[in-house]
């Protein structure tokens, strides 16, 4: 036993013979008289790394929140005592016991959910949520963070009630002071904590939203037994399939709603499918990128309110009375997963086992979805397949209808006259999907699966295709002929916007991106720094030099109202009584023109320069820099020039694996604009250090006549009359590209152009400069040698192809007897007798017997026998 005092000087005695639990900051130990009564004493090591533990402690005895018991059973293990030994010395803190004996961990993993909880069911599980988000709920509500969020400091009691332990890390404030949480485990923290934890040296300052994204944490280890929301199958990334948590929360990368192919839930996870919509739509709000706002998570209340939702609906299993499941089930999913835990396998069954149809009103007649099958998914929302019918239903994503006004954009194109126009590109709506009297999606024409470009770009592939380069020049072709028709209606679109079909065919689902056709609303950009040509940074120099030309027209104005202004007051003077008061004029300070002349001190001693007998050049002295005046130039956004500028930056960010303008200057990056506004063709050294960006290819590897198209539609001549490629001219010049490459005879991946005598994307996999790259093609063109030796080569061929038709022809028309006397008369058999002196075909022909003769002899050495 070992006496402690509290505060008042009361002694109180604990069992030191056997810790409850020990950690880094010290142990807890039982009363000697009250088992359900513990004491952390906190160790030497712990109390010099800390030396405001003490304050902070004696805080949180000041400040307990309300809920500490519920019907006897502890809740929050709050310290209610401050501890000193014998010297009056801080040694730790006196708190109630969480009687409950297993750790949220026990319910977590399976292993221990087996050995602890074997009777545990889903209702159970969603129960457990639910009560975890209460107690959190409570403590933000009393402005407590917990800050350290992990399986260990919540315990689960028999009736599925939540205690809350190592309350002393909790960040709170008391009397205007804030006390931090200076610890955190990183599986369930924040990435914007992790982040400032790596910048800031200093403790930041937690807020409910970063409890919010451990707790969603949490909630899906309950409801998906144990398997953490961010471990996941890499493929093509890290090199390996594992469990990649890390590397996922780092790039903020939610597999259960990741766009891409290579990061995959893993194999044991339960599908995402399992959970209803709208608890999925929670956790995706949960680890989406950029949360940071307090809005952003789903809070505690949130949680809440949706788990009862939840609860409510589960439906119990007919042959296992233990089994719960959601209710868009129409079999029990768990039996199905205790028969194998395979995620691929299940996500497939689920599909078939989770029809789920909702009728939706329309502005015709009403539409029965099926909100499990999802048959694509865009930048603005999704699109699913209807009961009935092969037409498809597209639902705005509800985050960004108001913020991009996507009900307005869709209500105006659904009454525009030009959608069958446009409908080999666009899947305009042919009826308005209405919720509670509100457009929330449209129903559309059925339209092949599409893939974004962007995505594409990223990886080459489409699916599990292999994208080579002459399929790119075959997009690029394609798009080109689908702005043949933008340009009739004035429509630009971005790259971001374009998705492709399994054939290669441009495709853009998100019609509200053109804009309306009667410019209420302007097309949708979101790179929008990245499609603006030469004319408006032209136009926007000119609209400076008029601003500036207003402003110096106003200053001449106001200095005329001055001088005016001064001629009254003088007249004022004049007849003015002398026996009014004067007015005191306030002393202006005048200011004195700045000169540098200056008179010539007298020298002391003579001074002179050397001359030379060299003729003297008449010095350059400098001038005066007289200023441009910019001429005007009207910018439009929907005018053809710049449509086709758009064009050309898609085609050259497809096919060169860049942006036209993504360069350095002196080796320096500079913003796109910086090229563009000084009309600069990046490629080919056209400016002296100016150099494309490393990642994409110089166009030095493309034939001349593409390199001069590019050249075209990027740099431009005259501002007024820029007369760039136009779309048709495009389509042209691609056709003419897909026909002038050739295969790699290394990379069934690589195309590269004929006028190259091999591959340069082979040499370019180990030479990453541009300038090698340049050099090599400068070294394998086709040139004058190579022309010469093909016409040699076909003149050959030509001479053999003719002698053997004569050949043919004698021996077809000429009896043997003259062919033999023919033979004869050409001396034919001494002429065989030299060539065959001359190859030394004795000496071939006797190795080739000799070599027969030894692989014979080998073969019966082995077998035994004479091969036959």
């Amino acid at each position: 036993m070992k006496k402690y005092f509290l505060e008042d000087g009361s002694k109180i005695l604990i069992d030191d013979t056997k810790p409850i639990g020990s950690g880094g900051e010290g142990s807890v130990f039982k009363l000697a008289k009250n088992p359900n009564i513990l004491v952390k004493i906190y160790s030497e090591r712990a109390l010099e790394r800390m030396p405001d533990i003490e304050v902070k402690i004696k805080a949180m005895v000041n400040k307990k929140p309300g809920l500490l018991d519920y019907n006897g059973l502890t809740i929050i293990a709050w310290p209610s005592y401050v501890v000193y030994d014998e010297f009056n010395k801080f040694q730790g803190y006196l708190m109630k016991r969480v009687q409950a004996k297993n750790q949220l961990s026990h319910v977590i993993t399976p292993g221990l959910q087996k050995a602890k909880f074997p009777n545990i069911t889903y209702y159970d599980r969603v129960v457990i949520a639910i009560n975890l988000a209460k107690v959190m709920g409570f403590l933000h509500q009393n402005d407590t963070i917990i800050g350290d969020i992990n399986t260990s400091d919540f315990f689960v009691y028999p009736g599925f009630e939540i205690g809350v332990v190592d309350t002393d890390s909790f960040q709170f404030s008391s009397n205007q002071k804030l006390f931090h949480c200076k610890v955190f485990t990183p599986d369930y923290t924040a990435p914007e904590v992790l982040e400032a934890k790596k910048k800031y040296t200093q403790e930041i300052k937690r807020i409910p939203n970063h409890d919010n994204y451990g707790l969603a944490i949490l909630i899906f280890q309950i409801l998906m037994y144990g398997v953490h929301p961010f471990s996941a199958r890499i493929k093509n990334v890290l090199g390996f399939d594992g469990n990649a948590i890390n590397y996922a929360m780092e790039k903020e990368i939610f597999p259960y709603n990741y766009q891409g192919t290579n990061i995959i839930p893993p194999k044991n996870a339960m599908p995402f499918s399992f959970l209803p919509k709208h608890i999925q739509e929670l956790f995706n709000r949960a680890f989406q990128k950029h949360a940071l706002s307090n809005n952003d998570r789903p809070t505690t209340e949130e949680w809440v309110k949706e788990l009862k939702v939840l609860k409510d609906s589960l439906k119990k299993c007919k042959k296992d009375k233990t089994h719960f499941y959601p209710s868009h089930f129409q079999k029990c999913p768990i039996c199905a997963r205790e028969q194998t835990k395979d995620y691929d396998y299940l996500n497939d069954y689920f599909k078939s086992i989770s029809r789920k149809y909702i009728t939706y009103d329309t502005d015709k007649k009403p539409v029965i979805v099926d909100e499990n099958d999802v048959y694509d998914e865009t930048i603005l929302g999704k699109t699913y397949t209807l009961k009935k019918g092969k037409s498809l239903a597209y639902f705005f994503d509800p985050k960004l209808i108001e913020k991009y006004q996507l009900r307005e954009r869709i209500e105006t194109m659904y009454q525009s006259s030009y959608a069958h126009k446009l409908k080999k590109y666009f899947p305009f709506p042919t009826s308005l999907i209405k919720k509670n009297g509100e457009t929330i999606g449209y129903i559309m024409p059925h339209t092949p699966h599409v893939y974004r470009l962007n995505q594409l770009l990223k990886g080459n592939r489409i699916g599990k295709l292999k994208i080579t380069e002459k399929a790119k020049v075959l997009i690029a072709k394609h798009i080109a002929n689908m702005f043949i028709t933008l340009e009739k209606h004035g429509i630009a679109v971005e790259l971001s916007a374009i998705y492709i079909d399994g054939d290669l065919n441009p495709y853009i689902p998100d019609v509200v991106f053109i804009g309306t056709k009667d410019k209420a609303f302007l097309p949708m950009s979101f790179q929008r720094e990245e499609y603006l040509p030469q004319e408006y940074y032209a136009m926007q120099r000119f609209q400076t030099y008029q601003k500036k030309l207003e402003d110096e027209k106003a200053k001449i104005e106001l200095e005329k109202k001055r001088l005016l202004e001064e001629a009254r007051q003088r007249d004022l003077e004049l007849i003015r009584s002398p026996l009014e008061p004067k007015l005191e004029k306030k002393k202006v300070k005048e200011e004195k023109p700045l000169s540098l002349d200056s008179e010539t001190p007298k020298l002391s001693f003579e001074f002179e320069f050397e001359k030379s007998h060299a003729p003297i050049e008449p010095i350059d002295l400098i001038e005066e820099v007289k200023e441009e005046i910019p001429e005007e130039i009207i910018y439009q956004s929907d005018s053809k020039e710049t449509i086709r500028f758009h064009l050309a930056v898609i085609i050259h960010t497809l096919l060169h694996d860049i942006h036209p303008y993504k360069a350095t200057h002196r080796l320096a990056s500079k913003p796109v604009s910086y090229f563009v506004e000084n009309n600069i063709f990046i490629h080919k050294k056209s400016m002296a250090g100016v150099e494309i960006d490393e990642k994409g290819k110089p166009v030095e590897l493309y034939p001349m006549f593409y390199q001069k198209v590019m050249r075209k539609s990027l740099q431009v001549k005259d501002l007024k009359h820029p007369k760039r490629t136009t779309s048709r001219q495009w389509k042209q010049t691609l056709f003419r590209l897909s026909y002038h490459l050739t295969k790699c005879r290394v990379s069934e991946y690589h195309d590269y152009p004929k006028h190259l005598v091999s591959c340069p994307y082979c040499f370019k996999q180990d030479k990453h400069t541009h300038d090698e790259v340049r050099q090599f093609v400068k070294e394998h063109h086709k040139g004058f040698t190579f022309n010469y030796l093909l016409i040699n080569r076909l003149l050959n061929y030509m001479v053999i192809s003719l002698g053997l038709v004569g050949l043919i022809y004698l021996v077809n028309t000429e009896p043997i007897e003259n062919l033999n006397d023919f033979l004869n008369l050409i001396q034919f058999a001494e002429k065989w007798e030299t060539i065959k002196s001359w190859i030394h075909f004795e000496d071939i022909r006797s190795f080739i017997f000799r070599a027969l003769e030894w692989l014979l002899s080998l073969y019966e050495r082995i077998f035994g026998g004479m091969s036959s």
